[in-house]
């Protein structure tokens, strides 16, 4: 299983010097550290994952394509688990190409595309583009959504919507 800490941490739930070393510098979260320990204390092996990425009431869980499906668990059954034992909302997007994590997360609304702007202020802009019918299909308020998705990249982020 890989996740942020190392296998010894999750399992013993005191955190080593490397480890530790990783959090004070801010490498890592204690959500990242929390959420270790939680995935190795139910056995949910082979379901590692790379990041944690809190804003308020939610968390999103960054992982590989194929460790999508055992973090949600048959039914879904996984992913309710973890959020009773978090507080907080899940999504587990892939983590793997910034186009298909925005894609998954935008999800069940449809991406029509995805553009990089570039600023004479020498800013970067992703401006992400969304059918104007999907517009109620989108699970979080539009500031949150943006919010969360540039905490994916460095550059800053913007919806609109297509008529």
């Amino acid at each position: 299983m890989e996740t942020p800490i190392c296998a010894i941490c999750a399992k013993t739930g005191v955190l080593c010097s490397a480890c530790e070393t990783k959090l004070e510098k801010g490498k890592i979260s204690a959500l990242d550290v929390e959420l270790s320990k939680i995935l190795y204390e139910t056995g949910l092996e082979g379901a590692g994952f790379d990041k944690v990425i809190e804003r308020g009431d939610y968390a999103i869980i960054l992982t590989k394509k194929e460790n999508i499906g055992k973090i949600i668990g048959k039914g879904g059954e996984n992913i309710r688990n973890l959020s009773k034992r978090l507080g907080k909302k899940i999504r587990v997007i892939g983590a793997e190409n910034l186009q298909d994590s925005i894609r998954d997360f935008i999800a069940p609304a449809h991406v029509s595309s995805i553009n990089t702007v570039y600023t004479p202020e020498g800013d970067i802009i992703k401006r992400i583009r969304i059918n104007g019918a999907d517009r109620k299909k989108l699970r979080m308020d539009i500031k949150e959504i943006q919010n969360l998705l540039a905490s994916l990249t460095t550059d800053r982020v913007e919806l609109s919507f297509e008529d």
